[in-house]
């Protein structure tokens, strides 16, 4: 009666499918730098991204490379330039780390806020849900030359939120900058489920010029600042900082940690130099913070270590010094095990230890329901259900200026969206806004509410399904070309990368002989 009862009790507590949490680390490298309008010329980017000037030479290349700038020069020209092609800060990151492999996943800007995230090719189909926000502050609100712009997505299971802010200026302007962080928390809103705010998520980086000055404005003067910098007296500086003061306070920023700085203040140099500008107050203005969720998941605490935070002194075009950190994160990965499989497992393996086993050396019954469903929780798991990926059938030949049928197969239980997409990059592209064609898929074109329930239940399974390119595509001959499966839920939605074709090759049809042809 003992054993029966406590079969029924464990049987009670198992629900039609668990998830089974497994972990990676993975490292993240952060930059910072309000570039003061200027541009990227006649300057070399490696050392701030901690590479060397070849790629054979690099070592321990991070996962990630997010790059917030602020005071991009967003003249209206140059705003003109950049709905058609990356700006140059961008595009020259963009140069350097192509040569190592990796792919722009997103970009966004609002007036001179420029956020972009780079990932490692191998990475792109385990980044999904990715969602763009921006707020503005400056002039109350109206005005988007302060502010935040920010990308969130999942990174193989994981949510991260990313945010590059430009605050307030001025020393006097605390308050303002306080208010401006609230409006910034308040205002960005999501669209992925428990994931709506800035701190729902895993792991949050917040960075920028922030604009936090030091106290004691009108009892320590520019001289006195810069002479104790000299003097390499950065603790006793750093307590009159007014982002820390605020933090201990629990005013704005409660939420994040930060490694305090160990470099010199990063505001403000004289353009061209490393000499500070006396017009001004020294301060730590650019600043990365961090928070993590530690206990989101029941079975795994999530952790992160900053492994550097540093300025760059030796950047000279701007009135600021750049900053970059490095972290290690801890991705959760999760996955999921049918309990009824893992039950007829448990069953089996029951009735045979019960067989076998002797009165004198048969352990509890709870100790053997303990031992076989840790050993099948083990060997019964699957991948996760936001991990699903659309696969294509190999594409022959492409015949440039005739229609085209490709072919797919979409899993079983696979979440389309309204807006999914196919697009055709060339082989080897650097960024997923490089599409040269696209087409909407079946799910855009299809109401679902005109089909009836056999045609919804078959909407479910596993299924190959076939979409044509108009023959006005055209791709030039001499290169290959891949496509690329897009789930969205349409324009500024969430989006994520979810199939890559194997490359194929395209050709020209010869024209068919005339009469006029034949002598």
């Amino acid at each position: 009666m003992f054993g029966r009862k406590s079969s029924k009790r464990r049987r009670k507590n198992y629900p039609a499918k668990q998830e089974y949490h497994s972990h990676t680390s993975h490292r993240i490298y952060v930059v910072t730098w309000n570039v003061s309008t200027k541009f990227p010329e006649n300057i070399s980017l490696h050392k701030l991204l901690g590479l060397e000037n070849s790629p054979d030479q690099d070592s321990h290349l991070p996962d990630f490379f997010v790059i917030g700038l602020q005071e991009v020069n967003a003249q209206p020209q140059n705003t003109l330039y950049n709905l058609f092609k990356d700006d140059l800060w961008t595009q020259k990151f963009k140069d350097i780390l192509k040569e190592r492999d990796y792919v722009v996943i997103k970009t966004e800007q609002m007036q001179g806020l420029l956020l972009s995230v780079f990932a490692r090719r191998k990475h792109l189909l385990h980044l999904r849900q990715v969602e763009t926000e921006y707020t503005r502050t400056g002039l109350g609100g109206i005005w988007g030359n302060k502010g935040a712009v920010s990308i969130r997505m999942n990174i193989y299971g994981s949510s991260i939120c990313l945010v590059n802010a430009h605050l307030a200026a001025h020393d006097h302007m605390l308050e303002e900058r306080i208010n401006d962080y609230e409006r910034i928390v308040q205002e960005q809103k999501f669209h992925v489920k428990a994931k709506e705010t800035i701190f729902d998520h895993d792991y949050v980086f917040w960075f920028g010029d922030l604009n936090f000055r030091l106290t004691g404005e009108a009892t320590t003067s520019p001289d006195e600042i810069r002479a104790m910098v000299a003097r390499d007296e950065l603790k006793q500086l750093i307590e009159r900082d007014q982002l820390l003061l605020v933090r201990r306070e629990g005013r704005a920023f409660q939420k994040l940690q930060e490694r305090l700085p160990q470099f010199p203040p990063t505001f403000k140099f004289e353009h061209g130099s490393n000499e500070y500008d006396m017009k001004r107050r020294p301060a730590w203005t650019d600043r990365i913070l961090y928070a993590v969720n530690e206990n989101n998941y029941r079975n795994v605490r999530l952790t992160v270590e900053q492994t550097s935070y540093k300025s760059h002194p030796s950047y000279n075009i701007s009135d600021h010094k750049p900053v970059t950190s490095e972290f290690t994160l801890k991705i959760v990965r999760k996955s999921r095990y049918n309990s009824e499989q893992l039950r007829k497992e448990y069953n089996n393996r029951l009735s045979y230890k019960l067989a076998m086993a002797n009165n004198s050396d048969l352990h509890s019954f709870d100790g053997i329901v303990a031992d076989l469903v840790d050993t099948t929780e083990r060997t019964q798991v699957y991948e996760d259900e936001s991990e699903r990926t659309i696969s294509f059938k190999p594409i022959e030949l492409w015949q440039v200026g005739e229609p085209n049928t490709i072919e797919y197969v979409i899993p079983s239980g696979f979440d389309e969206s309204n807006a999914d997409w196919i697009g055709i990059y060339r082989e080897n592209f650097n960024s997923l806004n490089e599409y040269l064609a696209y087409e909407y898929t079946e799910t855009y074109k299809d109401k679902q509410h005109q089909l009836n329930e056999q045609q919804m239940q078959h909407l479910q399974n596993t299924r190959t399904v076939r979409l044509t390119f108009s023959e006005n595509v055209s791709l030039p001959l001499g290169e290959r070309y891949q496509l690329l499966y897009f789930q969205s839920t349409g324009t500024r939605g969430v989006t994520g990368l979810v199939g890559i074709s194997s490359p194929f090759a395209v050709e020209k049809r010869c024209p068919s002989p005339t009469f006029d042809d034949i002598d």
